[in-house]
């Protein structure tokens, strides 16, 4: 299947991403990668059947793909990420999920017989760590208070 084929039918599949929002999750599980998160491991095709040895992936779980997109979100968009993240349907970490798994269906990702979308429940409270990464304190010198 062409990529194009495929985009098209994720965007039928799935109103809520857009292929933005698939480029976003893309590109958080290039970031894992390039940090070093996962680990070799065999992977599935979309109809379930294991793939020959030479398609080892450097596989990387739901709550470390989560993880790493909700950094990626922080070093791309600064403190709009809550806002752009909502805009691409990504309000909790399941919402990650869901599109990766729309993904698998595609045939654009794959994953490992272990894998289950579930992995991306509740892994965190994506809008409270965007807001943690940008939590100030104000510290007022001349009565030293915060």
């Amino acid at each position: 299947m062409e990529d194009s084929d495929a985009f098209l039918k994720l965007l039928k599949k799935d109103r809520r991403f857009t292929l933005e929002t698939y480029r976003f999750v893309n590109e958080a599980l290039e970031y894992a990668q390039e940090l070093g998160m996962g680990k070799a491991a065999a992977t599935e095709n979309p109809d379930g059947a294991a793939s020959s040895a030479r398609e080892v992936a450097n596989h990387v779980t739901g709550q470390e793909l989560s993880r790493a997109a909700k950094d990626w979100a922080v070093l791309q968009y600064g403190f709009m990420a809550k806002t752009v993240l909502a805009k691409l349907g990504l309000r909790k970490t399941r919402d990650f999920g869901d599109a990766v798994y729309n993904m698998i269906d595609v045939g654009l990702m794959s994953k490992t017989p272990e894998d289950s979308v579930e992995d991306f429940d509740d892994v965190f409270d994506l809008g409270a760590e965007l807001d943690r990464a940008f939590s100030f304190q104000y510290e007022n010198k001349r009565r030293g208070r915060k």
